[in-house]
C-alpha cells in the first residue's frame, strides 16, 4: 500500500521543528521520520534502550537538530518508551492529531524527507 502525502518544503519543516509550542516528543518524532525510512508505528514502539540504533546520520539535512531533539526527548532516561508522554508511549492518535494541528499529515514527514534526501 502506498500512502500519498503532501510534500513539506525544507524551510517549512525547519520552522515546525523550531516551534517550541509543539512538545519535543512530536518534533523529535517528525525529525526522525524525515531523516529515516522508519515507519511511524515502528518509531512509536521504540524503547529508550533502542535510541542508539536510530541516531540520525551526521551531516544530514537537519544538521544537529534531530540529534538535539532526540537528546532532549531522552533527557537522562534509561528505560521506558522513547516517545513518552507522562511515562506512557505516545499514541498513534496523538501523533496524527498533533501533526494535523500543525497542518501536516503525519506520513508527509517521512515522504518529504525521502524526497529531499533523493534530491541531494
Amino acid at each position: 500500500m502506498t500512502i500519498m502525502a503532501e510534500s513539506i518544503p525544507l524551510d517549512r519543516f525547519l520552522r515546525l521543528l523550531a516551534d517550541e509550542s509543539v512538545p519535543v516528543v512530536h518534533r523529535a518524532l517528525w525529525a526522525l521520520l524525515w531523516e529515516s525510512d522508519v515507519r511511524v508505528l515502528d518509531l512509536l514502539a521504540l524503547e529508550v534502550a533502542d535510541e542508539s540504533r536510530i541516531r540520525p546520520q551526521a551531516g544530514g539535512a537537519l544538521g544537529g537538530q534531530a540529534e538535539t531533539l532526540l537528546a532532549r526527548l531522552v533527557a537522562g532516561r534509561t528505560s521506558g518508551p522513547l516517545f513518552a508522554v507522562g511515562g506512557r508511549t505516545l499514541s498513534w492518535d496523538e501523533a496524527v492529531r498533533t501533526a494535523g494541528a500543525a497542518g501536516v499529515p503525519i506520513h508527509a514527514f517521512r515522504t518529504s524527507g525521502r524526497q529531499h534526501r533523493g534530491a541531494l
